[in-house]
């Protein structure tokens, strides 16, 4: 399969807040991965494909704040569901420091980008 994604993922868990119509209150995820572009996120509360929502991702000392889109969500095998999110509004600061973080996880541990995703 060709790889489509303009960012290559790199695996890491970061804490997730995001702010949905259909859940009140923020939600609490997990980053499977992340890139430039977007990010696989693991949460107990369900996504809607499409569903575009504010996320904040921790990645100390900072939070970066943007706008996301849900591209796709998986069905849960157990009681988490995994989603596909693009990034849709990433401040140019924000998006520097995020482009910092994968740096330095990319030099400090080797290559951890992943491999092509088979949905894509």
């Amino acid at each position: 399969m060709t790889e489509r994604r303009i960012f290559p993922r790199v695996e890491v868990s970061n804490p997730v807040l995001y702010f949905i119509d259909s859940h009140p209150g923020p939600n609490l995820g997990w980053t499977f991965d992340l890139s430039l572009g977007g990010a696989r996120i693991e949460s107990s509360n369900a996504l809607i494909t499409g569903e575009r929502f504010w996320m904040q991702i921790a990645i100390p000392p900072k939070t970066i704040k943007c706008r996301g889109k849900a591209v796709y969500v998986l069905e849960p095998e157990n009681v988490n569901m995994n989603a596909g999110i693009k990034f849709e509004e990433l401040s140019a600061h924000d998006k520097l420091y995020l482009q910092r973080y994968l740096s330095h996880l990319n030099s400090e541990h080797g290559n951890r980008f992943r491999s092509p995703d088979p949905r894509d």
